[in-house]
């Protein structure tokens, strides 16, 4: 069976030969993105057959990438022994256009289902273009470096070393001073920035510096995987006119003329659903916007068919519907109420914006679209207010599923949550054909009295919960 080696500088150096043959032009499979995002991802590594594959987890669930090497196919199969040994579902994540209608089209991987956020897109640009800035729709980049010009001379862009270590970090620090970070994602960015830049050499990546007056102006790091430049680091401070494409024609063409190299496309990644960025990263017109999709296979949401309910103990449970909004928003930003679910929305780094009565309803519809979980408004009436909510998730590939359920506080403690619980158990097993799991943390006596009163035994516990499995529901 697979084994999937701990995410580390090292295990990133061994899989680096091969994820440089990645055919996608997506970036989420190279050094530089694995290495800024692996904090809290538990990201891990599995050569088998001159073949790789990469474990982490998405939206708290483990999802593989397609295999990269010598024998995808046959690797392939072991992931799908590898998941059904282990209990996890089979996802695939970065899957882009070709590897998706692959996919769609094996049908080891059949029924499936997919969804993409366009807020993790990768903006993909014609390295030609960018070199030179030439042609009418340019003209406002090169507007901007020349006023650059005109203001401070011709800009000084060149390579960074490990001796520009102080510098670089003295640039990255002054940088967080005049962009604080606004949520979890920025500070993480801002964080694993420094970081790369102490080890991107040992990953065989590039960093460069715009200098002003002797001082760094600007910094980027990417790296090369085939023909396209990959920049995972854009920054610069404030107040300098033209800076940004300065900085980014000038990394590019340095790039462009190492011996040996053609490039032929510059990936600059997503925009996180910032307006701003996007509307920057757009007006240098993106040859292509890669869409990178979620693939969940054999998801039991298959089998939901459109508008299921179910009744138990004086509730119902129902659909989200746009009305829900309101209640979903305190649902998820009362962060008492969610402690013992395990989520505050204040580390979530899936936020990327204003939390607002958008923020987790959109969330969660991704989820379901993806076929990641099933969702549902509990309500005291068909057309009532949502109270609560009931969840299946966490769906094994070899066919099980987690029940969860949190309730509003001024309806808790009238039973609804257990008779939820129960409704959305009893809906996994009957409905979807699929055994119910359950845990809760070991000090949260009403949960445990909740899983307990539905039909469900504990089967384990670890240091943090206790683990139920459905043996019957209660009425």
């Amino acid at each position: 069976m697979l084994v999937f080696e701990p995410f580390s500088v090292r295990a990133l150096q061994k899989a680096l030969p091969y994820l440089k043959q990645n055919p996608s032009r997506c970036g989420d499979l190279s050094a530089g993105y694995l290495f800024m995002w692996h904090d809290g991802a538990d990201i891990r590594f599995s050569i088998w057959n001159d073949t790789i594959a990469v474990r982490q987890l998405i939206g708290e669930q483990t999802a593989f990438s397609f295999p990269i090497g010598a024998d995808p196919d046959g690797m392939a199969d072991e992931l799908i022994e590898y998941a059904r040994a282990e209990g996890l579902p089979l996802r695939f994540f970065a899957v882009d256009e070709p590897t998706l209608e692959k996919l769609r089209s094996d049908a080891r991987f059949t029924p499936n289902m997919y969804a993409f956020d366009r807020r993790w897109s990768d903006y993909v640009y014609d390295f030609d273009a960018i070199s030179s800035f030439k042609g009418r729709k340019y003209s406002g980049q090169r507007n901007h470096v020349n006023k650059f010009r005109r203001l401070y001379g011709e800009p000084d862009v060149r390579f960074l070393t490990a001796a520009d270590r102080e510098a670089a970090h003295a640039f990255l620090d002054g940088y967080a001073l005049e962009h604080p970070a606004v949520n979890a994602l920025e500070k993480l960015e801002q964080r694993q920035s420094k970081r790369l830049f102490d080890v991107y050499e040992e990953l065989g990546l590039l960093a460069a510096g715009l200098f002003l007056d002797g001082r760094l102006a600007a910094l980027s790091i990417g790296e090369i995987s085939g023909e396209i430049l990959l920049i995972h680091v854009e920054k610069a401070l404030p107040g300098i006119e033209g800076v940004y494409p300065a900085m980014f024609s000038g990394f590019v063409n340095l790039v462009g003329g190492l011996p040996g190299v053609s490039l032929r496309l510059i990936n600059r990644e997503d925009d996180s659903g910032d307006p701003g960025l996007r509307t920057s990263k757009l007006q240098y017109h993106p040859l292509s916007i890669e869409n990178k999709y979620l693939v969940h296979v054999g998801s039991p949401a298959l089998r939901l068919e459109p508008g299921m309910t179910a009744k138990r103990g004086g509730m119902i449970l129902t659909g989200l519907r746009e009305s829900d909004k309101e209640a979903y928003l305190r649902l998820n930003t009362d962060v008492e109420n969610n402690r013992f679910w395990g989520y505050d929305y204040r580390e979530d780094v899936s936020i990327t914006g204003p939390v607002d009565e958008n923020t987790f309803f959109d969330s969660v519809l991704y989820d379901m679209r993806a076929g990641d979980s099933v969702n549902f408004a509990v309500r005291l009436e068909e057309e009532g207010p949502m109270i609560g909510e009931a969840v299946l998730w966490n769906f094994a590939f070899d066919g099980n599923a987690e029940v969860g359920c949190r309730i509003l506080p001024e309806y808790q403690g009238k039973g609804y949550g257990t008779a939820a619980f129960g409704a959305a158990a009893e809906l996994a097993v009957r409905v979807l054909g699929v055994g119910a799991r359950a845990r809760c943390y070991k000090e949260n006596g009403p949960s445990r009295a909740m899983i307990t009163a539905n039909g469900f035994t504990r089967t384990g516990e670890d240091g943090t919960f206790y683990y139920y499995k459905y043996v019957s529901c209660g009425e």
